[in-house]
């Protein structure tokens, strides 16, 4: 993420840039404020455009970059201790000190007992919140809707909310705000094609005792071995509820949905466990396949129930198949990664 120091307050704070960061006298239109007269109202733009970050001057007063004037509208590279200046030289001036890509972030807004602001949380599509062995909250990206949603962790419904730019967010009894940074139209992000429930595979390979499981999937005709895991026996358990309905002659619509808290009783857990293992299932499956597939791809949901939403499926028990659906050839090997 892009930092710039003021060079002109003595806290030396480092400032965020935005992907799209605008400097200016305005209070409602810029992400950075400079209070003078001679500062336009919307002054100079700072942007990450095709990999790299760009600085424009938009101005009436100009913009000075290290100890030249900027051409106005005339985007120059940025780099690493470059000083800007806005309108007078020497006056109202900033340094870089990072130019890392832009990321989304949350900000804490409340102050700390130094007064010294907290470090931002740099987010991926999938976060558990505050932490992975403390979870409250769960914040993640939905690729095929562009939005970002949150779910709480002990919320037996498992409903996710939306959630938009500067949204605020409490855990561990502090806020946080939402810093979404979308880059611009000029950077394109390429992910595999869309991948849809039926077009993946899963293989199960569950030892004699249960205590371990491990899981492979097959998409597009690659193998992906997503070594073992806590959560993987969560899934296993969901595919097993479907299969048991599929035997009693439930039609493939209405197999396998369960009510998150008869999974709770049935695994003797609680709801922040089977909640967490569920984003935990969902997150490792996307990032796998790098995008290409929403969490509901792997677990789906219908109000207060959720199942396994594969349709091609094989469980094994340590050398024997127990579970075969949707897939006709039967491997006589055993996969262990």
């Amino acid at each position: 993420m892009a930092t710039i120091l003021n060079l002109n307050n003595e806290s030396h704070t480092l400032s965020y840039l935005n992907a799209y960061h605008c400097f200016g006298r305005s209070t409602t239109n810029v992400d950075t404020v400079i209070d003078a007269p001679e500062i336009s109202r919307l002054h100079t733009i700072i942007e990450w455009v095709d990999e790299q970050w760009f600085i424009r001057d938009i101005s009436s007063n100009g913009t000075w970059l290290n100890d030249k004037k900027l051409l106005k509208d005339i985007p120059q590279r940025l780099k690493l201790d470059d000083k800007i200046y806005f309108a007078k030289a020497e006056e109202h001036g900033f340094v870089i000190k990072e130019l890392t890509p832009p990321q989304n972030m949350l900000f804490s807004v409340e102050a700390t007992k130094n007064d010294a602001p907290q470090k931002p949380i740099i987010l991926e599509d999938y976060n558990l919140l505050p932490s992975e062995n403390t979870p409250e909250i769960a914040l993640f990206y939905v690729h095929s809707k562009n939005q970002w949603y949150k779910e709480y962790i002990d919320d037996e419904a498992g409903v996710a909310y939306l959630v938009t730019d500067l949204d605020l967010l409490n855990f561990a009894n502090q806020n946080w705000q939402l810093k979404l940074n979308t880059p611009s139209d000029n950077t394109t992000h390429l992910v595999k094609a869309k991948l849809f429930a039926h077009q993946i595979r899963y293989r199960f390979n569950l030892s004699q005792d249960e205590e371990t499981t491990e899981l492979t999937i097959t998409a597009n005709d690659e193998d992906y071995y997503l070594l073992t895991r806590s959560h993987h026996y969560l899934t296993l358990s969901l595919a097993r509820y479907r299969d048991e309905d599929a035997k009693k002659g439930i039609d493939e619509y209405n197999q396998g949905w369960r009510l998150r808290e008869t999974i709770v009783k049935e695994l003797g857990e609680d709801m922040q466990f089977v909640n967490t293992h569920i984003f935990r299932a969902k997150n490792q499956l996307v990032s796998m396949l790098n995008g290409a597939c929403d969490g509901d791809a792997l677990i789906e949901t219908r109000g207060k129930k959720i199942r396994f939403a594969g349709s091609s499926y094989r469980i094994y028990q340590g050398n024997k198949l127990i579970v075969n659906r949707g897939q006709e050839k039967v491997s006589l090997t055993v996969m262990h990664g």
